[in-house]
């Protein structure tokens, strides 16, 4: 009876443990976790397929760098500093498809931007050379049918209108965004896309 006993506590123990990582991992998936570049799931075949933009996107270089910033208060800060401008650029219009043989295709409305790109695994970012050759790198992470592209914050108006083609008057956007940067080192901002 006490063999019993002692396997059902450890049966027990272990179901507990058990728990306990799949919590931890459903904090990881959501919440800071998806806040952090640089998830080893994401690979060069998680990135194949279409992509339609869904919200703005923040991440940091680090864990360290995220709580140094205020974790999720930054994040949601970020994120509601960024909508009204990436509303501006239309970003609701914006389809990412990665195909085979490394090419891409963006669509803004009815435009579409035709070119190649490059995955690099250890960094985890996407190098797109455009069809004109011009290049624009992305940070990207993919977690199930939720893939984000996120760019150096100095750099993202930059890409915003090589992809749509246009030049907003944002300057009062663009000078709430450089607020937003000096508060903010090692951050990423950019969309959140979904399959």
């Amino acid at each position: 009876m006490r063999t019993f006993k002692a396997v059902f506590f450890f049966v027990m123990l272990s179901m507990l443990s058990v728990s306990v990582k799949a919590q931890s991992l459903g904090d990881i998936l959501s919440g800071i976790g998806k806040a952090v570049i640089g998830d080893k799931a994401t690979t060069a075949s998680s990135l194949k397929g279409t992509w339609k933009y869904s919200a703005p996107a923040c991440q940091f270089e680090s864990e360290d760098l995220l709580a140094k910033a205020g974790g999720e208060a930054a994040t949601t800060k970020a994120k509601a500093v960024l909508t009204p401008i990436m509303k501006k650029f239309g970003a609701q219009n914006i389809v990412v498809k990665f195909e085979d043989g490394n090419n891409y295709v963006i669509t803004y409305k009815k435009k579409e931007m035709k070119g190649t790109y490059t995955f690099d695994n250890d960094k985890k970012t996407v190098t797109f050379t455009t069809d004109r050759g011009k290049t624009f790198t992305a940070y990207a992470t993919v977690l199930g049918n939720t893939m984000t592209l996120t760019f150096n914050a100095d750099k993202l108006m930059e890409v915003m209108k090589t992809i749509t083609g246009t030049a907003s008057k944002l300057s009062t956007s663009v000078a709430a965004l450089n607020t937003l940067l000096g508060k903010y080192k090692g951050m990423k901002l950019g969309m959140e896309m979904k399959k």
